[in-house]
């Protein structure tokens, strides 16, 4: 679990929400819902690695779908997926859009990540539309 924290950390700093972000404007994301589907036990000295994708958006929330992987298997030993909502922490907290920067920088990796569609699903997760 610590590990695909990292991974939304760094996610969330490559779109321009990371710790400098939160400084300057008082907003971050609250995880609102992760499931975890656990494939395959890791082993101490084992490497790992992390797939990260964007597969969904809207104006004020973030659908992560994350894979483990033993990096020199290439086996999957857990997929997670998340739902991260941008929060004003100063204004309550409460829910808030993400301004047009952070916004652009989303539709990009959307649009990028759109080409990888992911094979190992946890279910259940995800942003609902009225």
């Amino acid at each position: 679990v610590l590990l695909i924290s990292f991974a939304n950390d760094q996610t969330t700093d490559e779109l321009g929400m990371g710790p400098r972000y939160l400084q300057a404007t008082g907003c971050t994301v609250y995880n609102i819902d992760t499931r975890i589907r656990y494939l395959k036990e890791a082993h101490c000295g084992d490497q790992l690695r992390v797939d990260m994708l964007l597969i969904d958006a809207d104006a004020k929330r973030l659908h992560l779908h994350s894979t483990i992987y033993n990096d020199t298997t290439n086996a999957p030993l857990a997929v997670n997926e998340s739902v991260l909502l941008h929060v004003d922490q100063a204004a309550g907290p409460a829910v808030a859009p993400f301004p047009e920067g952070v916004a652009g920088r989303v539709a990009g990796r959307l649009k990028r990540d759109a080409a990888f569609e992911p094979h190992l699903r946890v279910g259940g997760v995800g942003i609902r539309r009225r």
